[in-house]
């Protein structure tokens, strides 16, 4: 998709929706989330953001985490649903069609496509090649999009426990793909977020050379999401799965026969 395709797809967006609230000075761009009103939310987006779609929903507490994350390089960026409703879809929109390439205006115009209530021929390609450019720019919710984006369209036949179309991987252009897929869930995975450790996790997990690997970080990735509550009702069924294969397979990475029977408890409460 060209440049100019892509502003258009955006433009047709921004379209629908009223301007809100005009920009502030640069002044206020430090600012945590701003406090915006269920009403103007929902003129924006509707019921969108309710999304059952585990990708977009996951999208949205990445986002979320780095924001509020003390250490990030991006804390002063304005990315998130209050900044597109406190300054207006148009803010967003005009700022990128006049060549803004900053990561607030590249992910809050992805947003707009991603969760917009009006249909818009080609949103989803508009938006990869936005998230594209915010991950480019170091963004890592932006490489969690994309790689889950790739992931689930050519790498996978199942999204949740990460079985690899090996065969078909390892015969064609996909190769190159799954590199880059997994390059972009190791810089998250580096930075502590779980979903991205479980599909690290899933995906070497499902090989024999590399099983006590993918045991070891999903092993990780458990602890991560029962130590912070952010991730409840996120990663249920991931939470599930790798606790599973912990129970059944953690002798192999050293889990003692009392440390088994503690995730199975794990497990039977997770079930109930």
């Amino acid at each position: 998709m060209t440049f100019k395709s892509l502003i258009l797809s955006v433009a047709i967006w921004g379209a629908v929706v009223a301007p809100t609230v005009a920009a502030e000075t640069d002044a206020n761009r430090a600012k945590p989330f701003p406090e915006v009103t269920f009403d103007r939310v929902n003129a924006i987006f509707g019921d969108n953001l309710d999304t059952s779609d585990p990708r977009l929903k996951t999208l949205l507490l990445a986002i979320g985490m780095d924001h509020t994350s003390t250490s990030s390089p991006h804390k002063r960026e304005q990315v998130g649903v209050p900044f597109i409703v406190h300054y207006g879809a148009h803010y967003w929109v005009n700022r990128l069609a006049a060549g803004d390439a900053s990561i607030d205006v590249l992910v809050n115009n992805a947003l707009l496509l991603l969760f917009a209530e009006t249909e818009i021929p080609g949103r989803e390609e508009a938006a990869y090649s936005l998230m594209t450019a915010a991950a480019g720019s170091g963004y890592w919710p932006a490489d969690y999009f994309i790689a889950e984006t790739d992931l689930q369209n050519h790498l996978v036949r199942d999204p949740v426990n990460i079985v690899p179309l090996s065969n078909e991987i390892d015969r064609s252009h996909l190769q190159e793909v799954a590199q880059k897929t997994m390059a972009a869930y190791n810089r998250c995975a580096e930075l502590g977020f779980a979903p991205c450790r479980y599909r690290i996790g899933f995906w070497l997990s499902n090989s024999q050379p590399t099983l006590m690997d993918g045991l070891t970080v999903l092993q990780t990735a458990v602890n991560t999401t029962l130590r912070d509550t952010r991730y409840q009702g996120v990663l249920d069924a991931e939470l599930v799965s790798a606790t599973t294969a912990l129970v059944e397979h953690g002798h192999l990475i050293g889990l003692t026969a009392d440390m088994r029977q503690q995730y199975d408890r794990l497990l039977k409460s997770l079930l109930k």
